[in-house]
């Protein structure tokens, strides 16, 4: 047995001199000064276990040292540059065992138990790193690598255990430092180690960037997804909105209409309101699907020419009777020939937004003397322009520049009237915009001619 330790031994030096030599030669040319530093300090520490004298206060502090040391080599190659945990980890076990040594009972059975039981506690720290990064890389040599150090790790305490239990002495730290000897010097061999920035010449740091690579990606997919979720909620609630706005423009309609026919005694006039009203009570069911179409679709109403003063002369007719009821006077200035390339029902519901926000805005206002409400079109630049005027309280002047904007509205609304307004004009190829006035607001529309 002693000619074989001998002979362990002796394998053990030649090739931890070999290595220090190889490692001497590689010191200019590796960038990672400290990885280096660590790399030879485990390898001497290791290395040096087999020759120590079987000595329970050496063999224990020893043990501790080749911990700490293997600890700190797998802090650096998974990137845990402030260790502190560790160093405390291993600081509180040697308080421990010099207090036990102290007081004269650190020979006791029961205390050899105890102080195993820590240093393989203390061991899975570093296997637990090491066994982390072969899971990122699977090289033989890692896996070697982490096996010769398990090996060692396990060693080291059955030596100090078998001094004070009973157990056999086989010395095993003398064959697990050849073993640990041995895996080093294929590390060595293997794409010039430590020349390059890690395991494998940077295999290592790559695969550990790869994976908080993928983690990062998974996090980004999961945030993605969030803000996905979250943008249909939106949508349905715009929709949704939107609905009830459009069904509110229809019983406005309505209501418009009934007004017109309780003005109008004759009965043509009454049955022309009354047939209006069944129109517009059959289009309010259809509200959400006209909807959708208008704000993701093209609709299924084409544009077509619409002749302003005769198509929508009707239309005109209801909107002056609400604002008659309303104490309100409108004024209509169209030239006979003005035509547009429009759907024409997206351009009603444009103009009864816009006229029925400009009586709101002048019912709100008390004790203005003056009441109107403007239409007036005409040809600027070979455009059809529409304004339409009226003398309420106007817009706030922190609001002018978001009008349009979702969801923002001057009086307690949905703020959604101007926003699909706007929306179904540019469908038809124009522009909706706000003009501040002196007296009141300015809504200009702006769309091709026929």
């Amino acid at each position: 047995m002693n000619s074989l330790l001998l002979w362990v031994r002796a394998a053990s030096v030649t090739l931890l001199l070999f290595e220090l030599v190889l490692l001497a030669i590689r010191f200019t040319h590796a960038p990672s000064k400290l990885e280096m530093f660590w790399f030879s300090c485990t390898l001497t520490v290791v290395a040096a276990a087999g020759f120590l004298p079987s000595g329970a206060m050496t063999l224990g502090i020893y043990t501790l040292a080749v911990l700490w040391t293997v600890g700190m080599y797998a802090c650096f190659l998974t990137v845990e540059r402030k260790p502190w945990a560790w160093h405390a980890a291993v600081g509180v076990a040697l308080l421990v065992f010099l207090i036990v040594r102290v007081i004269g009972l650190s020979r006791t059975l029961p205390f050899y138990l105890l102080f195993t039981f820590l240093l393989t506690l203390l061991s899975l720290y570093p296997l637990i790193l090491l066994a982390g990064i072969c899971r990122v890389n699977h090289h033989p040599l890692l896996f070697l690598y982490t096996a010769a150090t398990a090996f060692q790790f396990a060693a080291l305490a059955y030596d100090y255990l078998a001094i004070g239990s009973g157990l056999p002495v086989f010395r095993l730290r003398v064959f697990s430092g050849l073993f640990y000897s041995i895996a080093c010097g294929f590390l060595l061999s293997q794409e010039a180690y430590l020349q390059g920035r890690g395991w494998q010449s940077l295999h290592i740091r790559l695969g550990v960037q790869e994976k908080r690579l993928r983690q990062a990606h998974s996090r980004l997919i999961q945030t993605e997804n969030t803000l996905l979720l979250q943008d249909r909620l939106i949508v349905t609630g715009i929709l949704a909105a939107g609905a009830a706005h459009e069904f509110k423009n229809t019983l406005a309609l309505i209501q418009t209409n009934a007004g017109f026919a309780l003005r109008r005694r004759d009965e043509p006039s009454m049955h022309r309101a009354l047939h209006l009203i069944m129109e517009q009570t059959q289009s309010g069911g259809k509200a959400v699907t006209e909807l959708l179409d208008q704000l993701l679709k093209q609709g299924r109403e084409r544009a077509g020419t619409v002749a302003l003063k005769s198509d929508l002369d009707l239309l005109f007719k209801m909107i002056r009777t609400g604002c008659r009821r309303e104490g309100i006077n409108l004024s209509v200035d169209i030239p006979d020939r003005m035509r547009l390339t429009v759907r024409r029902g997206e351009l009603e519901q444009v103009l009864l937004n816009l006229v029925r926000n400009a009586m709101d805005s002048i019912t709100e206002q008390q004790g203005i003397s003056e009441r109107t409400v403007e239409i007036r079109s005409y040809i600027a630049e070979g455009q059809a322009v529409i304004d339409v005027r009226d003398s309420g309280g106007g817009i706030a002047a922190e609001l002018q520049n978001r009008v349009f904007d979702l969801s923002v509205s001057g009086k307690q609304s949905t703020g959604l009237g101007l926003f699909l307004a706007k929306t179904l004009v540019e469908r038809n190829g124009g522009s909706l915009i706000y003009i501040p006035a002196d007296r009141g607001s300015c809504f200009r529309i702006v769309l091709p001619c026929a």
